[in-house]
């Protein structure tokens, strides 16, 4: 039986999300997965019906009205209320699948490796995620890290409590369902919203309590990493362009050409040849970040810890 990945992406993160199926789709591994893309009808993006059709005949696309699932529940910031579908998935996607895989559209799928997610042993927990940099940021010791500490300590986790990134989340279903996490979660964010600054992720991780299954950062390699020079050690699968703005986003792109660069290739040649606008030089890096004395101290810190956890796909 196949695994259901899944993007639930609103409108303007509809045409990244298409980019990322693309770039899982030509690491050759695809095969193990049904692809979906769930949103609702005005979340579609104008020429997805123009995709290239070897593309397009892999991707379902689900739309359906999602307000009776996210009644009271509100976005936040740069976030819209998108966000909270991915808890809904058990309840909107066929039951034949087992497992769901839900995938934040601000990824690369960098090599193959994904279809792992559908045969690991999830050793009894009812979903797979990588750490955070919320989490392994205390390797940094800096303001943002005292930052996300006090953020933890909110949400009644005790620093040393893993706390996970949903970006990419494996999830087994009847697992999933047999605790009621949907429900439990969503309660949880209607009834005490303020409480959940990263909201359903936050929500999550405080009703779990790092009680789930670690991935390593291959499949979730994020932040303040593309700053560490441990790529090439790493090995990552899946990039996450967690912060922004984001890679496609030419005018204000600050990272790596490299990223910039594969969006704006793969968008010449899509419907949206000018999306999101027309590109004007980059002034992104064209080369990697320096490795400072202080980035280097994080990242002999980010490898101290990582080697004190356990991970399902065995770093």
């Amino acid at each position: 039986m196949k695994t259901a990945l899944c993007f639930t992406p609103d409108l303007s993160f509809f045409r990244p999300a298409v980019f990322t199926a693309a770039s899982l789709v030509a690491q050759g591994d695809a095969d193990a997965f049904d692809i979906f893309i769930v949103c609702e009808p005005e979340d579609v993006a104008p020429g997805f019906e123009r995709l290239d059709p070897g593309l397009r005949s892999k991707i379902n696309l689900l739309t359906l009205d999602f307000s009776r699932y996210a009644t009271g529940l509100a976005g936040k910031g740069r976030f819209s209320r998108a966000v909270f579908r991915r808890l809904f998935l058990d309840a909107v996607l066929p039951q034949i699948y087992p497992r769901l895989i839900s995938i934040d559209a601000d990824m690369i799928v960098a090599r193959p490796g994904l279809a792992k997610l559908a045969e690991l042993d999830f050793e009894g927990f009812s979903f797979a995620a990588a750490l955070d940099m919320i989490f392994l940021m205390d390797c940094k010791g800096d303001a943002l890290a005292r930052q996300f500490q006090a953020s933890r300590r909110s949400l009644g986790l005790d620093l040393a409590t893993p706390y996970f990134n949903a970006g990419l989340m494996a999830i087994d279903r009847a697992r999933w369902r047999a605790q009621d996490l949907t429900a439990r979660v969503t309660q949880a964010l209607r009834e005490e919203p303020q409480r959940y600054p990263f909201m359903e992720q936050d929500a999550l991780n405080a009703l779990v309590q790092g009680r789930f299954a670690k991935l390593s950062p291959r499949y979730n390699f994020m932040g303040d990493f593309f700053l560490t020079g441990l790529e090439k050690k790493i090995d990552p699968i899946v990039l996450h362009f967690v912060n922004s703005p984001k890679p496609w986003e030419f005018e204000r792109w600050r990272g790596e050409a490299r990223f910039s660069n594969q969006y704006k290739t793969w968008f010449k040649s899509s419907p949206w040849p000018d999306w999101p606008t027309p590109a004007e030089p980059l002034r992104a890096r064209a080369r990697k970040p320096a490795i400072t004395p202080q980035r280097r101290r994080f990242a002999e810190g980010l490898e101290e810890l990582l080697a004190t956890q356990r991970f399902i796909d065995a770093l």
